[in-house]
């Protein structure tokens, strides 16, 4: 039950402000702030973090930056209230309208919080925190979530208090406090906000557990939040000790986006699904489920010298090749079959298999200047092509060439093949022609740049 005395000693300011203050200062020792810059939505959560920030007096500038989503009838109302408090408070205001994609699939709550993030994202200039209100209960709320959607570890890490953000950081110095303490201040410092009616619709799922399930929650286990907030405390350090053992056990790895088969089968199942949800973290990809995982891992540890399996998820796929599991995004589609292109100097291409330029070579290596007043021509692999290439007496298949070279099967097909009329002459960025021999040393020479396209080979030697 909140306390309706707002001198009852657990509600009194200064402890409260105290304990904020030496938040602050803890991150400030690691970054200190340029600006900060409160997430105002106008509600009593953020409006006692502004007002806060301001009775702190820290000798910092603070702003409260308000997102418009344009998604309710008194969104202009809202806007409006949220500068007016800001300027009786003494902070600088900052508003951006934004643009909520309903059609996203994320759901609408989802594709707010992303759109709002990037929105305050680019508000910060280098150095500046971006302070958001989430408290205890918020925290609560969160851990419930993750753990009825299967979260592990870390996800059950809950909000994260501190970490970078774009070109600043993202602070919830709110986090030890429940809703209750901060109804209370905001009582008795005579705070005014708004209240937003979609909170009380019970059909979103955060909505659902703050209206039905916390209240009989808390009145049975009054410190549930408090509690979620040690926990999530504990999660994030488990996580730094699992984070610090994938590290290690990826510290024979030549790139993080390949995994060869004698590093994983050196490992115990558990830190082999580490080291995998690390790798992907690392390139970028999104974690898949622990079903995914343990596919990945049969793939690579069960996988044959012929055979090449394909594994996908929302956003990656894993592809293993010659007993090295690569990690990727998935590859858009080819161009059409007889595709072709005409390139010169100072006409680059670009297309979903890359991008591809004639840039001046600083030696001998590269295409001879009067190949290219001819122009090229752009094409992909037919089938049954035969190279020679620069350095070899003979004439090969690709097939061959890519095999001895140890060119990944699923990028044979997308890699860019220049013709002078009707004659091969450039392989990609791996090969010329032999022909090249024949012309004059002294002809200026033109370096083939491939760029914008998975690698093509494993790290280290071939």
């Amino acid at each position: 039950m909140l306390d309706p005395n707002p001198h009852h000693p657990r509600h009194e300011p200064e402890p409260f402000l105290t304990a904020l203050r030496g938040a602050i200062d803890a991150w400030a020792s690691q970054a200190p702030p340029s600006r900060l810059t409160v997430a105002f939505s106008g509600g009593l959560d953020s409006t006692v973090l502004l007002a806060a920030l301001r009775r702190l007096d820290q000798g910092v500038r603070v702003r409260a930056a308000h997102v418009d989503h344009g998604l309710h009838p008194d969104a202009a109302r809202w806007s409006e209230h949220c500068a007016v408090t800001a300027a009786a408070l003494g902070a600088e205001f900052s508003s951006v309208r934004v643009e909520v994609d309903r059609a996203s699939g994320q759901g609408l709550e989802a594709a707010s919080r992303d759109v709002r993030y990037r929105a305050l994202a680019g508000l910060l200039e280098p150095g500046e925190w971006l302070l958001t209100a989430h408290h205890a209960d918020d925290q609560l709320e969160t851990l419930l979530l993750r753990l009825l959607r299967g979260s592990g570890v870390r996800g059950m890490r809950g909000i994260i208090a501190f970490g970078p953000f774009g070109v600043g950081a993202l602070a919830r110095p709110l986090l030890p406090f429940t809703r209750a303490e901060l109804h209370a201040h905001a009582l008795a410092w005579g705070l005014t906000w708004l209240e937003d009616p979609s909170n009380r619709e019970a059909r979103h799922d955060r909505n659902h557990l703050r209206l039905n399930v916390l209240p009989k929650l808390l009145e049975r286990w009054p410190a549930a939040a408090r509690h979620a907030e040690r926990l999530a405390e504990q999660m994030n350090e488990a996580e730094q000790m699992l984070e610090a053992v994938a590290a290690e056990d990826a510290r024979p790895l030549e790139a993080p986006w390949c995994l060869p088969r004698a590093v994983l089968e050196g490992l115990e199942p558990a830190r082999q699904r580490n080291l995998l949800r690390y790798l992907l973290r690392r390139v970028e990809l999104g974690v898949p489920s622990a079903q995914k995982i343990d596919e990945l891992r049969h793939a690579l540890l069960a996988s044959r010298s012929e055979s090449h399996p394909l594994l996908r998820w929302p956003g990656g796929e894993g592809r293993v090749f010659r007993q090295d599991l690569h990690l990727m995004a998935p590859l858009p589609a080819a161009s059409a079959p007889d595709y072709s292109a005409q390139l010169a100097a100072g006409r680059s291409w670009s297309g979903p298999e890359g991008a591809v330029a004639l840039v001046p070579a600083d030696g001998p290596d590269g295409l001879p200047e009067s190949w290219l007043d001819g122009g090229l021509t752009l094409r992909f692999r037919g089938g049954g092509e035969r190279f020679r290439p620069r350095g070899r007496g003979h004439h090969h298949s690709l097939k061959d060439l890519f095999q001895e070279a140890g060119v990944v099967p699923w990028m044979r097909s997308r890699m860019p093949l220049l013709y002078r009329g009707d004659t091969l002459v450039a392989v990609g960025d791996l090969w010329v022609a032999a022909d090249v021999e024949a012309t004059p040393v002294s002809e200026p020479r033109w370096r083939i740049e491939w760029t914008r396209h998975p690698p093509v080979r494993a790290p280290g030697p071939s």
